[in-house]
């Protein structure tokens, strides 16, 4: 056998032995930077990024609450897909998504004693660009957020699970929601509140106090449909209501009239 050949054998070896670490090293980096950044624990069964071609999938993926919330579970994330187009990473203030496909299996949103949530928790860290969940100091100003292109969404979400525990006995309430919903051009979250995704969700939207649960642009979004959705029930109540009056005071005047 050649040199050369021995060489590309070698170089290809060694190759694969630092794709190999890559894989088995990645998903505990990505556990301890996210756990360093949110206070959440996480857990990743699988995770494969390509650099170069900006593909990631994920698998098992699973959030826990920081200490201080009753119970562990925050969300049950069993799969995520996406192409991510590097260059725009690189070379612009923007995220180019071509595809994501999100598959979620559970996600609990849980109210502690005093009023604080785990979904406002954990938006707060990111906002504040790390060190955990905010403490009683004087949080840091927020960065600037993000900006991203997803051209095509997927996002499936079978469960939502609301845990209160600021009330006198724990209130916990679940919902099936089987949500399977493709989105296009999405720049922002609020981007999601298609007609279907409202419906599957008309029963927590009228139940919970979603503002308080969801602090941020998506809370007050599913605010609004909740005021829509009542909105339109009583103008349709009313409307009602009218029409009612209107046929029993036309029957009132029929019977009162003479008889020819």
């Amino acid at each position: 056998m050649s040199g050369k050949a021995k060489a590309c054998l070698l170089l290809g070896g060694v190759l694969a032995l630092v794709a190999l670490a890559w894989m088995m090293l990645l998903p505990a980096v990505v556990e301890h930077e996210l756990r360093a950044v949110t206070g959440f624990e996480f857990r990743v069964a699988v995770l494969t990024a390509n650099p170069f071609s900006g593909r990631v999938v994920v698998r098992g993926l699973v959030a826990n609450n920081p200490p201080g919330y009753p119970a562990p579970d925050f969300v049950e994330l069993r799969e995520l897909r996406s192409a991510v187009e590097v260059f725009s990473w690189i070379f612009s203030d923007r995220i180019v998504i071509d595809d994501l496909d999100l598959d979620v299996g559970t996600i609990v949103l849980m109210r502690r004693h005093d009023g604080r949530t785990n979904a406002g928790d954990f938006m707060a860290a990111f906002a504040a660009g790390g060190t955990g969940p905010p403490a009683a100091a004087p949080a840091p100003a927020p960065r600037k957020p993000t900006r991203y292109l997803v051209k095509n969404l997927r996002l499936r979400l079978d469960r939502l699970v609301v845990a209160d525990y600021s009330g006198a006995q724990p209130d916990e309430k679940t919902y099936q929601l089987h949500i399977d919903q493709t989105c296009s051009d999405v720049t922002d979250p609020r981007q999601l509140l298609v007609p279907g995704v409202v419906r599957s969700l008309h029963g927590f939207l009228l139940r919970h106090d979603v503002g308080r649960l969801l602090p941020g642009d998506l809370g007050s979004a599913l605010s609004a449909a909740v005021g829509g959705a009542e909105h339109i029930g009583s103008d349709v109540k009313g409307a009602g209501k009218k029409t009612g009056e209107y046929l029993k005071g036309l029957l009132d005047k029929l019977e009162q009239s003479p008889k020819q």
